[in-house]
């Protein structure tokens, strides 16, 4: 029986109740007072309370029905056959009545879509304005990633939506860890589900440049992309994406980037011998190799603009593959040697400016230039230059350097807006 049909039910059987009927009827005062006390007591007293859930017949006979199963007693005493209704349907409302979106994020939706979806993998522009929109309507994580991504960007021209941006990415951050934790439980994942999660951390990456301390967060989400990237390689899931994987954007860019004229012989210079001062601070493995990579980069500059973008890729396939404990060293900000060799590093990709514009220029498309200048990991480098001890500045001149100059003109390198 229906729930509609169990409430007909109710009130059709509470309005042939006998005190319904006695109220009915109205007994004048008259008649009451020729009544022995006894018949008052009897009169007084109220029937039974029908069952809600007794049986059809039960129901039939109006008496009140013992609910027992299989079968009632009184369909056992006359040899009935016993039949109860079904169990009620109820319905649940959903929890959420108000819209979990409002104008404002509207309005961050339609600026990611126009003006700032990531520019990595190289070559899926059309994936980051088709696709990832669309799987943000089902998955909660990217939706929050892409706004929390936009609100950031709006906020060049108006501070004051560092609120809504942090916000976003709080909840795109929670939420993406309570899906991934859930993972165990599904057995598995669908392919929208695993490329959803990849294009959140891609979300999530391009955020952090936004922020002046994003550097680490930059890193950690990068290692995300390739840790879920990799499980689904393993069972077979298709990315949306094209260009994931490091070989695929070496084939994409190696044409126009192999005949890169190389930067300054000054700045290369500066950058080597900048570096090399780092060579006594550097003891445990981690740092060791961390240094090497560094240098190697430095040292390419003054043969092949190529090459040393190559080595600035392998150095991100070094961070991005090693252990955990390993990648907790290389991201420890209380460790000055670390800190130098990311202020170096941040350094020297401002030298290459030039190299790393080549990049850019791969995009299939782009969104309209804006009047506001996005400082992007510029940020970072005040920031690591701020954290450098007394004890340790000597060996972050270059740096504070690379930084002057970026203070007096943000396309002295060569970079462009």
């Amino acid at each position: 029986m229906l729930l509609g049909d169990e409430n007909t039910y109710l009130s059709e059987t509470l309005s042939e109740s006998p005190t319904n009927r006695a109220s009915a009827s109205g007994p004048s005062g008259e008649g009451s007072s020729r009544h022995s006390p006894a018949q008052k007591q009897r009169l007084e007293r109220r029937g039974h309370t029908k069952s809600r859930r007794g049986c059809f017949n039960c129901k039939r006979r109006r008496i009140k029905c013992q609910e027992t199963q299989p079968s009632c007693g009184h369909c056992n005493k006359m040899g009935l056959k016993c039949e109860y209704p079904n169990a009620p349907t109820i319905v649940h409302q959903p929890h959420h009545q108000v819209p979990l979106f409002s104008l404002q994020d509207m309005r961050f939706f339609q600026h990611f879509m126009l003006q700032c979806y990531p520019h990595h993998p190289i070559g899926n522009e059309n994936i980051w304005t088709h696709e990832v929109p669309c799987l943000s309507q089902t998955n909660e994580f990217l939706m929050h990633a892409i706004l929390g991504m936009a609100a950031c960007d709006l906020m060049n021209a108006d501070p004051s939506l560092l609120a809504f941006a942090m916000a976003h990415r709080i909840k795109a951050i929670r939420a993406i860890k309570k899906s991934l934790a859930e993972l165990p439980k599904q057995k598995g994942t669908t392919p929208e589900h695993a490329n959803a999660l990849v294009a959140t951390c891609f979300a999530l990456t391009f955020q952090s440049v936004t922020f002046e301390d994003g550097m680490t967060e930059y890193m950690t989400f990068i290692r995300g992309i390739l840790i879920i990237g990799t499980q689904m390689y393993i069972k077979g899931i298709k990315p949306i994406f094209v260009n994931l994987m490091g070989q695929d954007s070496s084939a994409v860019l190696e044409p126009k980037m192999v005949d890169l004229p190389l930067i300054r012989t000054e700045w290369a210079d500066g950058a080597v011998e900048a570096v090399g001062g780092l060579r006594g601070l550097c003891r445990d493995g981690v740092e060791v190799e961390y240094f090497e990579l560094l240098l190697d980069m430095a040292t390419k500059l003054h043969t092949s603009s190529w090459k040393a973008y190559q080595t600035l890729s392998k150095h991100y396939g070094w961070w991005i593959q090693l252990p955990h404990e390993k990648f907790q060293r290389v991201i420890d900000m209380t460790s000055q040697t670390m800190v130098l060799l990311a202020s170096h590093w941040i350094a020297l990709k401002q030298i290459m400016a030039t190299v790393t514009n080549a990049e850019h220029e791969c995009r299939e498309k782009a969104p309209p230039k804006e009047s506001a200048v996005d400082l992007g990991i510029i940020r970072w480098l005040g920031y690591l230059n701020r954290q450098i001890d007394d004890e340790h500045l000597v060996y972050n001149r270059w740096p504070l350097w690379v930084e002057e100059q970026l203070k007096q003109d943000l396309t002295f390198f060569g970079k462009k807006f």
